[in-house]
């Protein structure tokens, strides 16, 4: 019976693109959690954009790497912010108001390119350690 499975059973699918960058985005916000504060997080939502824009700045780095067009980092960015993010949406905006804020506040955009230097570190050069720069960062800010 093993052998039939073998040869005539459904092969696993192969995840599209888009969900391998989002298990690898998975991966990189537990890396960053380690030494933030969650409660701290939570009662304030500027810190939460800050976190947010340096998380969409890893998300925008993995997609030049895939190639991906504006939807498809969207959606990893959508996907993220609903795992790990449970605001109400008079705190949130929408997510295109989010993502300019990203590129048009200077704080925030501070966190998108650390963001991009953090993941590009972790991801490519193996640095395990370049995420915890994150909780540095909001302790400055």
């Amino acid at each position: 019976m093993n052998i039939f499975n073998r040869l005539f059973g459904k092969k696993p699918r192969t995840p599209t693109a888009v969900e391998e960058a989002g298990k690898i985005i998975d991966r990189f916000a537990a890396a960053t959690s380690a030494g933030v504060d969650r409660e701290d997080l939570a009662r304030y939502p500027a810190r939460q954009f800050k976190v947010m824009a340096f998380h969409y700045g890893a998300i925008e780095y993995l997609s030049h790497q895939y190639d991906f067009d504006k939807t498809q980092t969207l959606g990893v960015f959508v996907v993220f912010m609903n795992t790990y993010f449970t605001m109400p949406i008079t705190e949130s905006g929408s997510i295109s108001e989010r993502l300019q804020g990203f590129r048009e506040k200077p704080d925030e955009r501070q966190f998108m390119e650390a963001g991009i230097d953090v993941f590009r570190r972790w991801h490519e050069q193996d640095e395990r350690q370049a995420p915890l720069e994150l909780a540095e960062l909001l302790k400055k800010y």
